[in-house]
């Protein structure tokens, strides 16, 4: 029966993205792995196989020979095996890691550490009497290996077998890349493209998701309502170029003081909405303040081309609202309904922040 490991594909992703956010499992890279293993196992019949990927953290780490993980597998004990590691730098598996070429052998060394790991947690399991592997290549890099082992019809892996797998090799690679661009695609259509942060229509989509994950464990959910103050002089005066690198600077420092678990997002214009997963108001208060605090302390525009226009412009400041699900919103009502309550809250808190003299945080009134 074959397995596959949603875990240890997100940790594959790591290498394909630069976002510091793991990547959710996707069911295109779910069925892009069962077809492969299942595919190998039609091109050339064999008891077990599986695929092994390495160690993207390592590998960016500068470490040439990152564990290899088990992350799809088939055949006697193959769920005993996901998750089990093995090293890229010797045995059987660590020579196609290495130099890229398939290879198929019927006498594997003593103490190559293929033997121990396909037999782990399988007492009855059939000793290795023959292999056969070709390493998965996506793009230019190599990142793991895919495996057969014992050849259904017996006898030792030929070189007919050698050369269906470096064909299917290809399929493979192409296959994984498909999906991880697919991936990739979805991933960019949920970012801002002037800030590179989360945009309204993923917000919106992440709002409900935590909505009904705090319904469903009983725990709190905050969110705070950001609008840059002063804002329209930089625009005015320096103009729109200006105005988007000073978007850009703020969306920085906000990312830098984001607490764990937090979503960020630019909700539109110099507007910007954070959700707080677990978070009570007094949480989202603190972390209100030290975002308040991070923009205020920005020196924008002091050198460069634009330092002798700035006088006369206003500090950049923000007024932030805050609001608590479980505080503020009254109970009942439809997902969307306390969606768009608990933004309106927020947003209400924040513009009488403006009115009370900007540069501050207010919290939401209650719903009644």
């Amino acid at each position: 029966m074959l397995t596959v490991s949603a875990d240890e594909i997100t940790r594959f992703f790591v290498r394909e993205r630069q976002e510091a956010e793991p990547v959710r499992w996707d069911v295109r890279l779910d069925a892009a792995l069962r077809e492969i293993l299942e595919l190998a196992h039609e091109f050339v019949p064999s008891e077990a196989g599986g695929i092994l990927l390495d160690d993207p953290r390592s590998k960016r780490g500068g470490n040439p020979f990152p564990r290899l993980t088990i992350i799809a597998s088939y055949g006697p004990g193959s769920e005993d095996r996901l998750g089990q590691r093995l090293p890229s730098d010797r045995g059987f598996v660590g020579e196609i890691y290495a130099t890229g070429q398939a290879r198929r052998t019927s006498n594997l060394e003593v103490g190559d550490p293929l033997i121990a790991f396909t037999a782990r947690g399988i007492a009855a399991a059939r000793p290795i009497a023959s292999v056969i592997g070709v390493p998965v290549i996506v793009g230019e890099s190599i990142c793991g290996v895919l495996y057969l082992t014992n050849r259904q019809s017996g006898g030792p892996y030929g070189q007919r077998d050698s050369q269906l797998l470096r064909t299917f090799a290809s399929y493979m690679s192409s296959s994984i890349q498909n999906a991880l661009d697919a991936i990739r695609a979805r991933a960019l259509l949920r970012l801002d493209h002037l800030t590179g942060l989360y945009n309204s229509r993923y917000l919106h989509t992440r709002l409900q998701d935590e909505i009904e994950r705090a319904d469903g464990n009983g725990g709190d959910l905050s969110l705070l309502f950001l609008d840059l103050d002063n804002f329209k002089h930089i625009n005015d005066r320096l103009g729109h170029l200006a105005g988007s690198w000073a978007l850009r600077e703020v969306s920085r420092v906000l990312q830098e003081r984001m607490p764990p678990a937090s979503v960020l997002a630019r909700y539109g214009g110099d507007e910007f909405v954070v959700l707080l997963p677990g978070s009570t108001i007094e949480h989202a208060i603190s972390t209100a303040e030290s975002l308040r605090e991070a923009i205020s302390g920005l020196h924008l525009f002091e050198d460069g081309e634009y330092a002798g226009r700035v006088e006369g412009i206003p500090r950049l400041g923000c007024s932030i609202g805050a609001a608590s699900y479980r505080e503020h919103l009254a109970p009942g009502g439809s997902k969307r309904h306390r969606e768009n309550a608990l933004l309106g809250l927020a947003d209400s808190a924040m513009y009488r922040a403006k009115a009370l003299g900007r540069n501050r945080v207010c919290v939401a009134d209650a719903e009644e």
